[in-house]
């Protein structure tokens, strides 16, 4: 059987899982319910089981790819972008990026416990707080991205390539 690919092993498959935080990689998507393993170098053409060629996508997603509705290039970049994410932040902090930027033009009025559930973006300059005043003896605060969580967000959701060094090379996750 020369044509058969090896599987991929399950501890290779949770790490691609966990690296994703169990969600599809498509920030756009975020789906939890079924998730693949994509190759982005396909076995056909020399790619491996490693986990960095090891992408997570909902049946959905993967099925986009194959149609050719999302790009290798847009893949590459939310697998770049999902690997710094996941090597700096938890799950839930990863999560609070993306509500963020669905709420942006919102900024999130939260007194003050709410905003230490922001902290590690806070402290990543990736979000920021601002004191809007007292009402009946509470502190209330606004929190939102600042530019370069804007900018981070706005290139992982395009898949943008191009961007992706330049953006990533201005961040000191």
């Amino acid at each position: 059987m020369a044509g058969k690919r090896k599987a991929i092993p399950k501890s290779t498959q949770l790490e691609v899982l966990t690296e994703s935080g169990w969600r599809c990689a498509v920030p756009t998507c975020r789906t939890i319910l079924a998730l693949d393993v994509h190759h982005l170098v396909e076995v056909a053409n020399h790619g491996t089981n490693e986990p960095s060629n090891l992408i997570a996508l909902c049946p959905t997603c993967h099925a986009l790819f194959h149609r050719g509705d999302l790009t290798r290039d847009a893949l590459y970049t939310y697998k770049a972008i999902l690997v710094s994410l996941s090597n700096a932040f938890d799950v839930t902090t990863v999560d609070q990026l993306l509500f963020l930027d669905c709420v942006a033009d919102k900024p999130l009025q939260l007194q003050g416990q709410g905003v230490l559930a922001f902290m590690r973006l806070i402290a990543s300059g990736l979000a920021e707080f601002h004191n809007t005043g007292r009402d009946m003896g509470v502190e209330f605060y606004l929190v939102s991205l600042t530019e370069k969580g804007r900018l981070l967000t706005k290139v992982w959701k395009a898949g943008d390539r191009n961007q992706l060094n330049q953006v990533l090379g201005t961040f000191s996750i």
